[in-house]
């Protein structure tokens, strides 16, 4: 079993993508409740120009979130692809609440995530079943973002275009189904549209979590957002 363990929380039928008036409002709602912090930064993806540069990469693909989040900061062009997060540690967690049950004994430290993208994100995983990526045109729709191109805002993932550019049908992972099991008690759900996702909240705990079959996130964070978007989400438990 792996040491380090990610959580997603997707919107059921995998499809949506949120206007950025609603990710702005969301936010907001998230910092008022004190789920998260103020600060933060954005990660976006972005041409890779740095060769194999690290420190040049993060900086080219990484800014501050600002202050308040605007719909029009969302909505720039450079940012189609764009993970926030916000890293709480030390002293900030105690006046924040903790957004899974089960929470480690002692100090924590975890990345509290969205994302948002134009087409589809797939995480890699052994847990997670890959999902059919081909068009009915017979085009497959599934994609790597290329390294050595660019620098990606996803890690561990895979793509998928939302749109077929040979047949301009659009793409419905729900047509397709995928296994996604349980980390830790090997549980097993066929599951529509496996996790594909365009819009996601995600808890990355690296190793500070408990190992636990119903570990999930906290219901008051998941009405909150199934609140603020009018629909319902699942969830997706990883470890790496």
């Amino acid at each position: 079993m792996g040491t380090e363990y990610e959580r997603y929380l997707i919107a059921k039928g995998n499809a949506f993508s949120p206007s950025a008036v609603a990710v702005a409002k969301l936010v907001e709602r998230l910092r008022k409740e004190k789920w998260l912090p103020a600060g933060g930064h954005a990660r976006t993806t972005v041409e890779n120009t740095f060769g194999d540069d690290v420190r040049a990469k993060v900086a080219a693909s990484t800014a501050p979130i600002p202050a308040a989040i605007t719909p029009e900061w969302l909505d720039d062009a450079d940012r189609e692809e764009l993970r926030l997060v916000w890293r709480i540690e030390g002293a900030g967690q105690k006046a924040l609440e903790y957004p899974l049950t089960r929470r480690p004994d002692g100090p924590v430290t975890y990345m509290f995530e969205l994302h948002r993208a134009h087409d589809y994100v797939y995480p890699i995983c052994e847990t997670i079943e890959a999902i059919a990526t081909t068009c009915v045109c017979g085009e497959d729709l599934g994609f790597h973002w290329d390294e050595e191109e660019v620098v990606p805002a996803f890690g561990a993932s895979s793509g998928i275009f939302a749109e077929c550019e040979a047949c301009s049908r659009t793409f419905d992972p729900t047509k397709g189904a995928a296994v996604l099991t349980n980390p830790f008690d090997r549980t097993k759900t066929p599951t529509r549209g496996g996790a594909a996702y365009r819009f996601a909240l995600k808890v990355d705990c690296g190793k500070c979590f408990v190992a636990d079959a119903g570990l999930a996130f906290a219901p008051e964070l998941v009405s909150l957002v199934e609140e603020e978007f009018g629909r319902e989400f699942f969830q997706v438990g990883a470890v790496f």
